[in-house]
């Protein structure tokens, strides 16, 4: 099976999209890092969904927003994995005002929109590449 003895990390995985992502490819046998920024519980609730479907994981908390907080993350997968096959870029900014209009959002809105989507995937694949 392609999945067997594979490590995916997937930010945002503490519910929703990501949630699902990581529940599928569970399903398909693969080891699942699942992220959070604030719901710690979610993401045990995540963890646990991951290891009925027969796969294992482990929790990571990070705000992917701050450079410093990927590093970390990817050393803690680092250590737990050993390797990554899979990363899933998914985390976005929990802000009540996130999909407001373009017209009418501020600049500080559209920087934690950036800063956690846009940076985040650029710093994280750049440190896939320095890692694998």
């Amino acid at each position: 099976m392609f999945f067997t003895n594979r490590f995916a990390l997937v930010t945002g995985s503490s519910r929703g999209i990501g949630r699902a992502i990581a529940l599928k490819l569970a399903e398909q046998g693969v080891q699942v890092a699942a992220h959070y920024y604030q719901n710690q519980a979610a993401a045990h609730d995540t963890l646990l969904q991951i290891q009925q479907r027969g796969a294992d994981g482990f929790v990571v908390q990070a705000d992917v927003s701050q450079p410093e907080a990927i590093d970390r993350l990817f050393s803690q997968v680092q250590d737990k994995f050993g390797k990554l096959d899979i990363f899933v870029s998914n985390a976005r900014p929990d802000l009540p005002l996130f999909y407001q209009s373009p017209l009418e959002m501020s600049l500080d809105h559209w920087r934690a929109a950036i800063d956690s989507q846009a940076q985040a995937f650029l710093l994280s694949v750049q440190k896939i590449a320095a890692q694998y």
